[in-house]
């Protein structure tokens, strides 16, 4: 693998794709004590877990599709709004999800750091496949001005 063949933002896009996925699996986000006994939980588990589950889906699919763009020379489906437009509806999509899982049965109290980090890194993600969006819809600039005879 050649990391030559990607630009800044693919970089970018990858290292939080992995980066979120690792949060989401490994990183305390609920964390509750009670007397002696302490419960812990990452973002796949218990409460909502399957809306974690498919934020590690959506943010895999997102390093894959770089992956797939970059090194390979699989020709995927083309959509009509082209690839930087899915990445960013991916990883807005991820980062909805684990919003919606902050939001509908936990206590700002027993947040662990697992659920702050993805906060950040998702939106480190919708930014970086906002702006490779807008790079890929951009008119390119090196194209050279008709010549006038």
């Amino acid at each position: 693998m050649d990391w030559k063949k990607l630009t800044r933002l693919d970089r970018v896009l990858v290292v939080a794709g992995l980066l979120f996925v690792v949060d989401l699996l490994a990183l305390p986000w609920v964390d509750v004590s009670i007397g002696p006994v302490s419960f812990t939980s990452s973002g796949t588990g218990s409460p909502d877990g399957f809306l974690g589950v498919l934020a590690v889906l959506v943010a895999l699919g997102i390093v894959a599709d770089v992956a797939l763009q970059r090194f390979s020379s699989v020709r995927l489906p083309s959509l009509s709004v082209g690839p930087g437009a899915t990445r960013l509806i991916a990883a807005a999509a991820a980062l909805g999800l684990v919003v919606v899982k902050l939001l509908l049965h936990l206590h700002p109290s027993y947040l662990g750091f697992g659920c702050w980090a993805a906060l950040a890194i998702g939106t480190v993600l919708v930014v970086a496949a906002h702006r490779s969006s807008a790079e890929a819809s951009a008119p390119s600039t090196t194209a050279s001005a008709p010549n006038q005879n």
